[in-house]
């Protein structure tokens, strides 16, 4: 499919890379890009030739959220913003339920943030199961600072859980901007790599975990989804013995453990 505000390429086999391109608002959302968005994970779902996903930026920015000049979001004159229930179903479902399919597609998503990432950017990369930013970039929770809660696209669920609670409501609740190197040591982000080296590095990255059993690959993701809401140790454990006993009877096990007890020979 031809997209318009993001570009989708396969640099080799098993990888995707997913650029959201509109570098002259900074990458922010307008209400095609997340119609495209919705079409390109609704794809991604089904699609077992692409077993990992980089999301990154065009230009100098990762996405800047919601494009507020876009008149379908806020609608002519804000007549959309008078009618809340409308509002809802037309438009902040659409917003929230990327999060929802970044975190239901079985890839792994390494987002490599290359600039600005705020509001909804902010929210698209917390929804990633990787990070890795470089110095210039950063991370506002800007929904708070135009009035609405900072409570949005998953932040008040995924930021607590990467940061802990105090250090995620200080951010939530104050709309400051978090700079690179401070998310970094707050383990917002996992490594700040230079500019002109973030791709390549996520693309290592992402070349590690190719080289996985592919269903042991797609297993962890699920396990990781189900037991960040786990609702004990117990049930947690149980998840992780199914997918142990599942993948024991797979080729590619068999295949390693006679790879590693020739080695050990």
């Amino acid at each position: 499919m031809e997209y318009k505000t993001i570009k989708f390429t396969e640099p080799q086999a098993g990888l995707g890379l997913l650029f959201l391109n509109r570098p002259e608002r900074l990458n922010a959302l307008n209400l095609e890009m997340v119609e495209e968005l919705h079409i390109f994970f609704g794809h991604l779902q089904n699609n077992e030739s692409i077993r990992v996903l980089i999301i990154t930026g065009a230009g100098r920015g990762f996405c800047a959220g919601a494009d507020l000049k876009d008149s379908q979001i806020l609608g002519e004159g804000g007549k959309l913003l008078n009618q809340p229930a409308q509002y809802l179903v037309t438009i902040q479902k659409k917003f929230g339920d990327l999060i929802l399919e970044m975190r239901h597609a079985p890839q792994p998503i390494i987002a490599a943030v290359n600039g600005p990432a705020a509001g909804g950017g902010m929210s698209l990369a917390l929804a990633a199961d990787v990070i890795i930013a470089t110095p210039q970039a950063y991370f506002v929770p800007s929904f708070i600072n135009i009035g609405l809660s900072a409570g949005e696209m998953g932040s008040s669920y995924l930021l607590p859980r990467a940061v802990g609670l105090s250090r995620a409501a200080e951010i939530l609740y104050t709309g400051r901007v978090v700079p690179a190197a401070e998310a970094e040591k707050i383990g917002m982000v996992s490594q700040i790599i230079a500019e002109d080296k973030l791709l390549a590095k996520a693309q290592e990255i992402a070349l590690q975990m190719l080289s996985k059993n592919p269903l042991g690959l797609r297993l962890t993701k699920e396990v990781l989804n189900n037991n960040l809401f786990a609702p004990s140790l117990e049930a947690a454990i149980e998840m992780e013995n199914r997918n142990q006993s599942l993948l024991c009877a797979h080729p590619d096990f068999l295949k390693a453990v006679q790879n590693f007890k020739k080695e050990k020979k």
